[in-house]
């Protein structure tokens, strides 16, 4: 079984019981221990640093559910060959070994990921069995929090940085809520210690670290299904808890379990964002041809579902798709209402209609909405509840109505079968439509849905409903939603999230101060990641489609160029008083684009703003809404200063 495979930078061997995978950023290595494998090395290739060395005292990197120790094992096959997961990830060497536990019929499939020039790797397990065959409650007090991953490093007096995501945005508004939750513990570990809500853990010191990051629908208000915990260990290092599969679970299928990333970082806080979205833009690419729109959504304007769904008949969508058209908005997402009698109560379908436009709604099926939409250049998309909707049925509504964005909601993955017929049904559903659909996964609300992490490789993050007047929860304030935005900037590719825009002429000015706004300001706050105008833009008045057109003109034709930048957050957290943005940089040519934003209660008109990787740089910095052009030199620490005259006010710029 001995091999060696090379791709690109990537080099994958396995000889003599020893298996070595790296590329130009990463090395780690695990041993064969005749039970499993075991993580014996792992280094930093480009600082040096070697982070665990001389082998692991475990018997492998996973434990089994229900079992403290391993039964013997034999290594059936180990192989590698280069892949994309069927076209859902980017091209990697994929290393699969396949093992057998005999005295306890179970199979384990142990699966790497290794990307060419990215500093981390993903691992995976896969299991199948007998019912029953690994169950006994008296041998582990873990038994259905097993071990998972394992990376035996020394962390002495290394830093612990945990950081998560809160999902059920739907009541997650204030000021002072922010959606990332971030703690760092800085003194020396002891003992152990134990953290349950964290996505992420990562051990550091002020140059470098390596970060684990579960690939779960776990957030810090959401426990997800058997997402289990990060244990810090000063003998046994850092271990992954929590498979996503309980014993009861196994069959004789394969069961798929959570996966992790282990990535390495240099260069401080800067380098652990910038190398954990590296490697969250591998694990979900984006594609210019269905990742790339701006996008309307019927849902959120009204005060009630009632009206809500309304706004999802024939005879609104076609006024819609004109207001869209006029505006610039090139997809329209036709949201709860169009399965139902119009104006019901309730989203659930009649029983012999199903998950098909209703005859009151739809005399003539999409045949209309899908005529007008190509009459005017509009794609459409569609909502629908993600459990009860059939395969069957996503592939009739694609063939009648060609909607090439899916909003799937009200999920509640409760059971390892749930993820996985969930997460099965999508990726056929894309697979049919030759890669042309995109799903929108909604995590608004806290019964397990999706998370941060998690199944991105079939669409973005539908973040956040804000609304003009009901619930009072959720009305719109452009502070708190510039501020989500920039926090999920951090650590996760903001060009997968879709960022919410409301008609602040409609919005209560009892809970909110949108009033104070501009609707190009509003609109500016999303151009980083995917604009959503969460209403029917058809409310909007003549002076609010005077200020929209010109930006989204000038946005839509540097769209693509921005999503082939990495965005980073720069300038003060949003908290309505300071100077804040983005900043998309492509590494490759040196150039970017900036959204700068000077927010209402500020009173400075000037301020000097860090970009990255443009230390004592000249730069050539355009502004896109007037086309007018200045040359400056950031110093030493890549500051510039950047000028508005009102607040609130905001840039859009491109610098060369």
């Amino acid at each position: 079984m001995n091999f060696k495979t090379t791709h690109g930078d990537i080099d994958v061997s396995f000889l003599d019981g020893r298996l070595r995978v790296s590329n130009s950023r990463i090395y780690r290595e695990w041993d064969w221990t005749g039970k499993g494998l075991a993580t014996s090395q792992l280094n930093s290739v480009i600082t040096g640093k070697t982070w665990v060395e001389g082998g692991s005292k475990e018997e492998s990197d996973w434990l089994l559910p229900g079992y403290d120790h391993l039964p013997e094992a034999e290594l059936k096959d180990i192989s590698a060959k280069v892949s994309d997961d069927e076209g859902f990830t980017s091209e990697h060497i994929c290393v699969r070994a396949e093992i057998k536990y005999p005295s306890v019929d179970l199979e384990v499939r142990y699966s790497i990921w290794i990307y060419p020039h990215t500093p981390g790797l993903r691992t995976h397990l896969s299991l199948k069995g007998k019912e029953d065959t690994v169950i006994d409650e008296g041998e582990s007090v873990l038994n259905t929090h097993q071990r998972v991953d394992h990376v035996p490093v020394s962390i002495g007096g290394l830093r612990r940085r945990m950081f998560g995501y809160y999902n059920e945005t739907q009541q997650r508004n204030d000021t002072c809520e922010d959606i990332l939750k971030e703690e760092v513990l800085d003194v020396p570990l002891k003992n152990r210690e134990f953290h349950t809500w964290p996505s992420a853990l990562c051990l550091e010191n002020e140059k470098e670290g390596i970060a684990i990051v579960k690939e779960s629908h776990k957030c810090p208000n959401q426990p997800g299904y058997d997402c289990g915990l990060f244990i810090c260990d000063q003998d046994k290092g850092l271990s992954v808890l929590g498979w996503g599969l309980q014993p009861k679970e196994i069959d004789e299928s394969w069961r798929h379990a959570w996966a992790s990333w282990c990535i390495v970082y240099e260069g401080g806080d800067f380098g652990r964002t910038q190398a954990i979205k590296n490697f969250d833009g591998a694990r979900y690419p984006l594609d210019e041809k269905r990742d790339v729109y701006v996008q309307a959504n019927t849902w959120g304007s009204c005060y009630d579902g009632e009206g809500s769904r309304f706004a999802a008949v024939e005879t609104e969508v076609l006024k819609e798709l004109e207001s869209c058209a006029d505006l610039g908005i090139d997809t329209l997402q036709i949201d709860d209402g169009w399965q139902v009698v119009p104006g019901h109560k309730t989203w659930i379908p009649d029983e012999e209609n199903g998950w098909h436009p209703h005859v009151e709604s739809y005399p003539n099926g999409w045949g209309k909405v899908k005529a007008k939409a190509e009459e005017l250049g509009v794609k459409l998309g569609l909502w629908a509840a993600a459990m009860p909707v059939s395969l069957e049925e996503l592939q009739s509504n694609f063939r009648d109505g060609g909607f090439l964005t899916y909003k799937l909601d009200f999920a509640d993955l409760n059971s390892n079968q749930k993820i996985n017929e969930l997460m099965q049904k999508v990726r056929e559903f894309i697979k049919s439509t030759g890669h042309k659909v995109r799903v929108n996964w909604d995590v608004t609300e806290v019964c397990r849905r999706y998370g941060y992490f998690f199944a991105r490789e079939f669409g973005c993050l539908y973040l956040a409903n804000r609304k003009p007047v009901h619930p009072p929860s959720t009305t719109y304030r452009p502070h708190t939603m510039l501020k989500d935005m920039w926090h999920l900037s951090k650590y996760i590719n903001l060009r997968k999230v879709q960022g919410s825009i409301q008609n602040i002429d409609r919005v209560n000015t009892q809970l909110s101060d949108a009033d104070l706004h501009t609707h190009e300001y509003c609109v500016a706050t999303t151009l980083m990641g995917t604009p959503l105008f969460f209403q029917q833009t058809v409310h909007y008045g003549a002076e609010a489609r005077e200020q929209i057109r010109p930006l989204l003109k000038a946005y839509r034709s540097h769209q693509n160029e921005i999503f082939k930048g990495m965005v980073h957050p720069i300038g003060e957290q949003p908290n309505n008083y300071s100077w804040s943005g983005f900043q998309s940089h492509h590494q490759k040519t040196g150039s970017g684009y900036l959204t700068i934003f000077r927010e209402l209660n500020n009173d400075e008109s000037k301020k000097m703003i860090k970009l990255e990787f443009l230390e004592n740089k000249s730069l050539t910095i355009t502004n896109l809404l007037d086309g007018t052009q200045r040359k400056i030199k950031s110093d030493r620490d890549g500051n510039v200063e950047f000028e508005c005259d009102k607040a609130p006010g905001y840039l859009f710029l491109k610098y060369e």
